[in-house]
């Protein structure tokens, strides 16, 4: 069969040529594909077109909550032609019905231990059951190599391989669908696979897509010291906690590790309280950034507002933990109610989702009405914080520990702050969004995207 295989986007979300960290999931997919079929990959992110008189035999579509109204209208074009469509991914996996509406099947959640090849014998054989399930998520001891050789694997002026070592997240955030897809026990790849994967990669930067690289701090050394004779730099994702831990930063850095993505989430009292995410005071995260930095390692620190815990003061606490700490880049996410995420099920319940507009669902728009806060505080406290850090003032003044470090991090600095900015400018405006009066926020799919089998 002839393959295609489409990672869906919006078109203002297109950034061909510009910082976007690189995907895994479709090359991991094409991995796992037997020989026999022939694969290709549609990332409309970079600038791809999806072909939609392509002689194709199955359409393969990975989809995100923001993404699925995409997903949608590509499976769509691709069943007025005739064609068989499957869909993947976090929104396809919590949401299979809405997604059958649209395709002739869903994989729920991974795919390896043979599912995928399962669905493709099916679908050749014209016997294609509509959900595709493991019963126990895979041990990932069988590594499965991904096709790097099909995607693409650049970001602005980097180019950059992903690579995996672990699924699953622990933590089991309210706001997160990460450990319902993955679950909450963290499961490892053998570090002689990743070392084999990663010492394919012509790449000279890698970019670990683990949720927390270092949550195992036996395996994270493991790694790490195997890591050292590649001579790769990476960056990835972890929890303050590596802040604590002197061998374990020291090794990181030696192993190539020059950034990571540190979930704050929330440093106010009671958000600290409800995530255990962060240390117990804002001081404390302060000298945690500033010693991950001493040895060698920027941070990205990732805030989300529009907590049930937050007040109006979260956004002078949040700039206040920014400019003291000198974070090299700030992630500011809106609380945004995905499905599958306990916190869907109680605003929903409780009636304080905005819209149901999944489009909408980026983490930077204003989507819900706040505990303790009007949706139009929530809008403005977060434009000013942003405008606030993006300002060229911030960056400026954050940016001398950064330039002290070396060619390598001043250029990891200044692009990741240009390109926050600029999206930022892009979309500052009205950021809340609410179904029309005469709409429902009733979550009918149908009303955004008809499906083609039902016109």
């Amino acid at each position: 069969m002839k393959i295609l295989l489409v990672s869906p986007c919006l078109v203002n979300e297109k950034r061909p040529g510009q910082f976007a960290l690189p995907q895994l999931t479709l090359s991991l997919i094409a991995g796992m594909t037997p020989p026999e079929h022939e694969v290709e990959i549609c990332e409309e992110e970079y600038g791809d077109v999806v072909d939609f008189e392509g002689d194709y035999d199955l359409i393969g579509l990975s989809i995100m909550t923001q993404t699925c109204h995409r997903g949608y209208h590509i499976a769509n074009e691709f069943k007025k032609r005739g064609k068989v469509v499957v869909f993947g991914g976090i929104h396809a996996s919590v949401m299979p019905e809405e997604a059958l509406l649209y395709a002739d099947a869903v994989v729920i959640g991974e795919a390896e231990n043979g599912l995928w090849e399962e669905v493709l014998r099916d679908a050749g054989n014209h016997k294609l059951k509509s959900i595709y399930s493991l019963s126990q998520v895979p041990d990932l001891q069988t590594h499965i190599f991904p096709r790097r050789d099909l995607v693409k694997c650049s970001s602005g002026k980097f180019k950059v391989a992903p690579i995996e070592t672990t699924r699953g997240c622990p933590y089991n955030c309210d706001f997160c669908a990460v450990s319902r897809f993955f679950g909450t026990r963290q499961r490892h790849k053998p570090v002689s696979d990743i070392l084999e994967d990663a010492s394919s990669c012509p790449q000279k930067i890698l970019l670990f897509v683990d949720d927390n690289i270092a949550f195992f701090r036996k395996y994270a050394l493991e790694l790490f010291k195997e890591m050292i004779p590649l001579k790769k730099k990476w960056i990835g994702q972890a929890s303050i906690g590596i802040s604590k831990d002197q061998e374990l930063m020291k090794m990181a850095y030696r192993s190539g590790c020059r950034a990571l993505l540190i979930g704050f989430e929330s440093i106010s009292e009671g958000g600290t309280r409800t995530y255990r995410k962060t240390l117990k005071t804002l001081d404390e995260n302060v000298q945690a950034v500033r010693r991950l930095r001493d040895n060698g390692i920027l941070v990205m620190a990732s805030l989300i507002f529009g907590l049930d815990s937050d007040t109006e003061a979260i956004f002078d606490l949040g700039y206040e933990f920014l400019s003291k700490s000198k974070s090299a880049f700030f992630q500011g996410c809106l609380m945004t109610p995905y499905p599958g995420t306990l916190v869907f099920e109680n605003l929903k319940r409780e009636g304080r989702i905005l819209t149901d507009d999944f489009s909408k669902y980026d983490t930077k728009k204003v989507v819900i009405s706040p505990k303790n806060m009007s949706p139009e505080k929530l809008a403005d406290g977060f434009n000013e914080i942003r405008k606030a850090t993006y300002s060229y003032n911030s960056i400026f003044n954050r940016s001398l520990p950064y330039l002290m470090k070396g060619p390598v991090e001043s250029l990891l600095y200044f692009s990741l702050n240009a390109g926050a900015r600029r999206r930022y400018k892009e979309n500052r405006d009205d950021i809340i969004f609410r179904n029309p009066a005469d709409m429902p926020v009733d979550f009918d799919i149908t009303k955004y995207v008809q499906p083609f089998k039902n016109r």
